[in-house]
């Protein structure tokens, strides 16, 4: 349909003359747009992970947006955006800690919405897919060299397994970028995530617990919870 591959939306909205709208608009723009016009989840839970956006309304019929985001935060990987007519400061936080990746008020012009989501989806696919690099990487302070297997973080030598070192190397290279577990399984484990195997997760808490740990480590390996993980420089974020 498009050369963007991330161009499936599902989109909830109970008001009908606006989902209407946007659906229409976003397929004018090369986007697949599912429509569910009110907040129940039968026939779309099994397959969230099919869309890259979503885009939920807080205030519907069935149940709330924010009930929503936290049923599928721990297994959608894509983006999540909410769109809402509340404009509290309290709603907003809320809503984007909870694990939301933006949140636009009603109204809102169309191409204000579209803008939105591409640079949403642009941190999305900014996640390198590369298995067979060897470059080296030298970060202020971690220094990766994978031809030795080698991690240097604040001049203390870690010592990791090999898949550790591979998931290490992978957060490096998109550094401040998010990395989701099915990126992780599917460069690192050479299989593809089903939703439900663990083994990335385990892979990825014993090497946080290696690399946090470090004395004077000024990086650190963050959850997003429904997301991925992150690897942040504490310090420039300070």
């Amino acid at each position: 349909m498009t050369d963007n591959p991330l161009n499936k939306i599902l989109l909830i909205e109970d008001d009908h003359k606006l989902g209407l709208k946007i659906k229409r608009f976003l397929e004018q723009h090369k986007y697949e747009v599912e429509w569910l016009n009110g907040g129940s989840l039968l026939g779309v839970d099994a397959k969230v992970n099919a869309f890259d956006v979503i885009l939920c309304d807080i205030d519907l019929p069935d149940m709330s947006g924010f009930d929503i985001c936290n049923q599928w935060r721990d297994k959608f990987n894509g983006v999540f955006i909410f769109i809402t007519a509340f404009t509290d400061s309290e709603c907003q936080i809320e809503g984007l800690e909870m694990g939301a990746d933006d949140f636009i008020v009603k109204p809102f012009v169309p191409d204000v919405l579209l803008a939105r989501i591409k640079a949403a989806t642009r941190k999305l696919g900014k996640v390198s897919e590369e298995s067979d690099e060897e470059t080296p990487i030298n970060l202020p302070g971690l220094s990766i060299i994978p031809a030795q297997l080698q991690v240097k973080v604040s001049d203390t030598l870690l010592t990791l397994t090999q898949q550790e070192f591979k998931i290490l190397y992978l957060f490096a290279r998109n550094f401040n970028y998010k990395v989701t577990r099915e990126v992780i399984s599917k460069i690192v484990m050479n299989r593809e995530y089903d939703g439900f195997d663990r083994s990335v997760d385990v892979y990825v808490s014993k090497l946080r617990k290696k690399f946090n740990a470090i004395t004077g480590n000024p990086y650190q390996i963050n959850t997003l919870w429904g997301k991925g993980y992150v690897l942040k420089n504490l310090e420039a974020d300070s």
